[in-house]
């Protein structure tokens, strides 16, 4: 089975009607005989965007630290692009990472570093040349709406800016990818409407969107394809709709 190395570049235009990432039986199991997920399966295309729902507990946070080779399945397999992720050596993680962009509810940033010092500091991090910082840094930041806030440090900001900021951090490596992992969970309701605009309008220019969620209103209103989670299990995969009962 190949493995994905730094010289290996993550595409995914060839993929053409096959499944961007595919979740095959995976099965999560911890010391204790706690079962995070049993017997997972799903597909995803490029440039859908999914839902992930259920509540706490459910899975979803589980199924987020394997996409992202944080954690690996006891049982089953997980494909992206085509590749098995399962298989990726240590090394070759971070290079894997950079073509996943992820987005968490606690932001995650450098309270040090003003908004474009953080999204710099992505960019750096991966070796990009200056010329290449100094190209995507303002365009990231007019994406997301915060051209004008570059200077300011993460503690002036509100909460839904310092989620913009966690958003075009993400977005800086041009994913092909973007996981948000309860993104609107600490926020309130019309800052909450804000970032969940902005998620769809990403995924509108193409980028494969996974919201892990469970925020019912965000998942009624985008009515897109709902994968939903209960205690481990899969219960539901539905095209669109809402949230469900």
């Amino acid at each position: 089975m190949r493995t994905i190395n730094h010289n290996t570049k993550f595409e995914v235009s060839e993929l053409k009607d096959r499944p961007l990432i595919s979740v095959e039986h995976v099965t999560k199991s911890y010391p204790g005989e706690i079962v995070a997920l049993d017997d997972v399966s799903f597909k995803i295309k490029e440039g859908e965007f999914i839902c992930l729902v259920g509540p706490s507990g459910a899975g979803k946070s589980t199924i987020v630290k394997m996409l992202i080779r944080e954690e690996i399945p006891s049982k089953g397999e997980i494909y992206v692009a085509n590749r098995n992720i399962c298989q990726i050596k240590r090394y070759q993680i971070p290079y894997f990472r950079r073509k996943i962009g992820v987005v968490f509810q606690d932001y995650k940033l450098l309270d040090h570093k003003t908004v474009s010092e953080n999204i710099v500091f992505a960019l750096e991090v991966s070796e990009a040349s200056d010329d290449e910082i100094k190209i995507r840094v303002p365009k990231i930041l007019n994406l997301v709406g915060l051209i004008d806030r570059a200077a300011v440090f993460p503690n002036s900001l509100s909460g839904g800016e310092r989620q913009r900021v966690s958003i075009a951090r993400a977005l800086v490596h041009s994913p092909k990818i973007l996981i948000a992992d309860e993104p609107t969970g600490n926020l309130d309701p019309d800052t909450s409407q804000d970032v969940i605009d902005l998620l769809r309008k990403i995924n509108s220019a193409g980028t494969t969107v996974i919201l892990a969620t469970h925020d019912k209103g965000s998942v009624d209103q985008i009515n897109r394809r709902v994968i939903k989670l209960e205690k481990g299990k899969l219960t539901e995969d539905r095209m669109s709709g809402g949230y469900g009962k």
